[in-house]
């Protein structure tokens, strides 16, 4: 009898999931479970970056006693561009992806970013290309709506989702265009401005972005916030 040669196949690449969080006990624990479901083997860590939430949302994660699972408890910093800063420079996997974890973003949506990696720098997930929409109140996103096309009219790039907050990134990617600390979402502003400019190859890919499963969202919940927050964007 021949005896075949075995086909190798290549290993999956590792990945880094970073996720901020401030007062999310509501969602985190569901939001860890999805993650390692949808990546299984290829999942190499979840870093947590809680800002000491009053809510103990850091004490839920440790209590998981999982290896794959790590808390960093911020005790004397705060904002949600800093934790992301944090979070992608500590990470350790081949590919890192961030999203919220209030389930707003599906967590099993980073398996069709991290496809998309196959010829790519980047994925960003987007609610503006076909296939990808926001379910959230009419108001909220058609101001968000309005924001993206000022934000691709003033900084002349064709690119759709300036706002959202959801992507995978090569590490050697990452770490040639690292994520700014200051402000809160207007770091993907930026971020994705000077992946341009690097001449990074990104793809957006469709996803459905809705409401948060729980809790009380920092911008959505207070029209004055997301106003202020709006004016903040466009000055940057």
């Amino acid at each position: 009898s021949t005896t075949l040669p075995s086909i190798m196949q290549p290993e999956p690449a590792s990945i880094s999931v970073v996720m901020p969080s401030y007062n999310e006990s509501a969602n985190i624990v569901e939001a860890i479970q999805r993650i390692k479901q949808a990546l299984g083997e290829s999942l190499f860590e979840i870093i947590v970056v809680d800002d000491n939430s009053p809510d103990e949302t850091w004490k839920l994660v440790e209590d998981l006693h999982d290896p794959k699972v790590k808390v960093m408890r911020r005790m004397h910093k705060r904002g949600l561009a800093s934790a992301l800063a944090d979070g992608t420079s500590a990470a350790e996997g081949e590919i890192i992806t961030w999203l919220d974890c209030d389930l707003g973003i599906p967590p099993e949506d980073i398996v069709k970013l991290v496809e998309k990696l196959e010829g790519n720098d980047i994925a960003i997930g987007s609610r503006y290309v076909p296939g990808g929409s926001d379910t959230r109140p009419k108001w909220r996103s058609f101001l968000s709506y309005v924001f993206n096309i000022y934000t691709r009219t003033i900084l002349g790039r064709h690119f759709w989702d300036w706002t959202s907050g959801f992507a995978a990134v090569k590490k050697e990617a990452m770490r040639k265009v690292p994520l700014s600390e200051e402000g809160f979402g207007e770091y993907f502003i930026e971020w994705v401005y000077a992946c341009t400019k690097a001449n990074l190859k990104m793809v957006e890919v469709p996803y459905r972005y809705g409401l948060r499963k729980g809790g009380v969202s920092k911008t959505d919940s207070n029209p004055f916030v997301f106003a202020k927050l709006a004016v903040n964007y466009a000055w940057r």
